[in-house]
């Protein structure tokens, strides 16, 4: 009698440790409504000082990002582009994203970016919520 009562003490107080950490823990699942939300909150933290990512809103130090991957570099209109960017060539990918939020100036240089992001999670958050914003 002891023992069952001693297991059945230890597997509700397993069932209540996991239970809490499920509340606290979330997996990180591409598209996920919370993960766009935290890739949200990291571009604003990160890169919301010099571009703006809603449509049609006016360009900042940098150009607005909404709708940026399939978009070719440096031709956003009302944007003055470093001569750098204006003759890349190349368009934006989830793949080219990745080397320039980690260094632009390495990734092209001559540009005028000077913000590098070397933690690998937080460029796949900013670069999952500029996913969402491009066209399909």
């Amino acid at each position: 009698m002891i023992g069952s009562r001693k297991t059945a003490a230890c597997a509700a107080a397993a069932t209540m440790i996991f239970a809490q950490a499920a509340s606290v823990l979330t997996l990180t699942v591409p598209g996920r409504a919370d993960d766009l939300e935290a890739g949200k909150a990291q571009f604003l933290k990160s890169c919301g000082t010099c571009h703006s990512a809603e449509p049609g809103a006016a360009p900042r130090q940098g150009p607005n990002l909404h709708g940026v991957i399939g978009r070719k570099a440096g031709t956003l209109p009302g944007f003055t582009y470093s001569p750098a960017l204006q003759s890349w060539g190349e368009v934006w990918t989830e793949d080219l994203l990745e080397p320039w939020i980690t260094n632009a100036q390495l990734t092209r240089p001559g540009t005028v970016m000077n913000y590098r992001q070397a933690d690998e999670d937080k460029r796949k958050l900013i670069i999952q919520y500029l996913k969402s914003l491009s066209a399909k």
